[in-house]
């Protein structure tokens, strides 16, 4: 490793908590300068290190990877039949020995097999983190944000053709309240292929249709459509889209409420020891989706067929196999 990147993963360890400008001098053998040199090339990088001015002095903290009141947005294109094809997915939860790369790997043969060249993960693709002293963190093989990253990078499927737009959930915002690493954005880095669409929701559009892209921080309840159909509730009559993707609570599920076409994105995870506890039911799987819409952008129909899974592997993190098929 080089000085410089050394000096750099220092100080950001060192501003977890904030820290005054004398102190870090004295931490990193570095005058002022250097200091906050090296806090500006840290800053062009999208790391929200704050320093603040205060009667005794320079005070600096980090804030990790997070933005602050920023929406996101993607424009996806139809192709020349006016149609914009995806498979439907959510919590692969890499890093879990719950994890599934089996079946996420045949789901990705698949798309390509069926000529769909887009996959839309609707959060949690990692584990996230637990406490030492968290009886579920012992179904963690990889324990850091770090190895989840190296994982994702290594170990996600990888086909030639095929793009992955994600976002984040619940499970991989730990990963920015313990560590401050946005690990969507630091997996979107390493892979040409993923594209990173922002923390938890983005607002997405296939020529005038609007798509929302959700993942619900909300716990599952009895009723399965409940927590879809309460978040459509919540939409002025203007703010609606046309569909609305929700992950997050582990079920495969379509329907139309409010003139919103509703898709639950089941997961590609086993059942956790931690769902065995609060009875959540996990559906695993996948929906192949295909958004038509007229000359005008206008949407026409949407069809899904859904493809579930009735069978998981609890040895499958041991012996999956690395798919990857073309160039990165």
């Amino acid at each position: 490793m080089g000085k410089e990147k050394e000096l750099e993963e220092k100080l950001i360890e060192l501003l977890k908590r904030e820290t005054s400008l004398a102190k870090v001098c004295e931490m990193l053998d570095l005058n002022e300068y250097e200091v906050l040199g090296l806090v500006n090339y840290i800053q062009k990088n999208d790391m929200n290190i704050v320093v603040n001015i205060k009667d005794d002095g320079i005070y600096l903290i980090n804030q990790g990877d997070v933005k602050f009141q920023e929406e996101n947005t993607y424009d996806f294109k139809t192709d020349k039949n006016n149609e914009f094809k995806f498979v439907l997915i959510s919590d692969t939860r890499i890093g879990s020995t719950y994890q599934q790369l089996t079946i996420l790997n045949d789901i990705y043969l698949k798309a390509k097999e069926m000529d769909y060249p887009n996959v839309i993960l609707c959060g949690n693709i990692s584990t996230g983190l637990y406490n030492t002293t968290d009886p579920y963190n012992e179904t963690c093989f990889l324990s850091d944000s770090q190895r989840q990253i190296d994982y994702i990078v290594s170990h996600y499927p990888s086909i030639d053709g095929i793009k992955t737009y994600f976002i984040t959930g619940k499970l991989d915002d730990k990963h920015l309240k313990n560590k401050k690493i946005n690990i969507g954005k630091r997996v979107a880095e390493l892979r040409n292929d993923m594209i990173y669409l922002g923390e938890n929701s983005c607002n997405t559009k296939i020529g005038k249709v609007r798509m929302q892209i959700m993942s619900s921080k909300l716990s599952k309840t009895y009723t399965v459509s409940y927590r879809t159909q309460q978040q459509v509730d919540s939409y002025r009559s203007e703010d609606k889209p046309d569909i609305l993707l929700m992950g997050g609570l582990l079920q495969m599920e379509k329907f139309t409420y409010r003139n919103v076409c509703c898709i639950s994105a089941p997961s590609v995870c086993a059942t956790t020891s931690e769902m065995n506890e609060k009875r959540y039911s996990n559906t695993v799987g996948a929906w192949f989706v295909k958004v038509k819409t007229n000359n005008n952008g206008k949407l026409l129909r949407v069809n899904a067929i859904n493809s579930p899974y009735c069978i998981t592997d609890k040895e499958d993190y041991k012996k999956a196999k690395v798919l990857k098929i073309g160039e990165k």
